[in-house]
C-alpha cells in the first residue's frame, strides 16, 4: 500500500514537471524556479496515516477473528445447555482481560506505541474500547450461563414436581382402591374371603 502511494506521488510529480534535487539529507521538489516542499510533507503525512491505518486494521482483524473463533467454539456447547463449556470460556476471557490490561500498562511506557495511536488520548480511548468490549462479552456470557442454569433448575424442579404429583396420584389411587376393597370386604359375606 505504501509503495502504491509512493508510486502515485512520483507519477503525479512527473506529470506536473517536478524533479528532485538532493541537498544532503533534505529533498526538495522544484518546478521551474519555485521550491515546493508541500508534496513532500503531504507524502510524509499520507505515508504515516496509511501505515497507522494498515496496522490498526490488521491488528483489529486478527484480534476479532481469534476472539470470534474462540467464542464460537466454546459457546457451541453452551447452546446445547452444556454448562461445562461456558466456565472455561469465562476463565479464558478473564485471563485475556488481565493480559490486555497488562499490555496496555506496558504499552503506555513506549512512545513508539503511543505514536501509532497519534497520542495519549487516542491510545487511552482505544484501550478503553478494547477493555469495555471484553467486559461486555464476559458479562453477556455470564448472564447467558445464569439464564441457562436457571432454566435447567426450573426444568429439574418441574420434573421433580411432576414426579411427586405422579407419586401422589398413584398413592391416592392405591388408597382409594384399598379403601374400596376394605369397604367391600367389611360388608361382604364369608364367601368373599374364600
Amino acid at each position: 500500500m505504501l509503495t502504491l502511494l509512493h508510486n502515485d506521488m512520483e507519477d503525479d510529480a512527473e506529470r506536473r514537471g517536478f524533479y528532485e534535487v538532493a541537498y544532503g539529507n533534505q529533498l526538495r521538489f522544484h518546478e521551474g524556479d519555485v521550491i515546493s516542499t508541500n508534496n513532500q510533507r503531504r507524502f510524509a503525512n499520507a505515508q504515516y496515516l496509511a501505515s497507522v491505518t494498515v496496522i490498526v486494521l490488521y491488528t483489529s482483524t486478527i484480534l476479532t477473528s481469534i476472539y470470534l473463533m474462540c467464542s464460537i467454539s466454546l459457546l457451541h456447547g453452551a447452546v446445547k445447555y452444556k454448562k461445562e463449556y461456558i466456565f472455561p470460556w469465562i476463565v479464558a476471557a478473564m485471563i485475556d482481560l488481565l493480559l490486555l490490561i497488562s499490555a496496555i500498562i506496558i504499552g503506555d511506557g513506549y512512545p513508539c506505541v503511543i505514536n501509532l495511536f497519534n497520542g495519549h488520548n487516542m491510545y487511552h480511548f482505544t484501550c478503553a474500547l478494547f477493555v469495555a468490549s471484553f467486559v461486555y462479552a464476559i458479562c453477556a456470557v455470564i448472564s447467558f450461563s445464569m439464564e441457562v442454569s436457571a432454566m435447567q433448575c426450573a426444568r429439574h424442579f418441574a420434573d421433580e414436581r411432576g414426579e411427586r404429583l405422579l407419586l401422589l396420584d398413584h398413592a391416592a389411587h392405591s388408597s382409594l382402591l384399598s379403601a374400596a376393597q376394605l369397604n367391600k370386604l367389611s360388608h361382604g359375606t364369608r364367601t368373599h374371603f374364600v
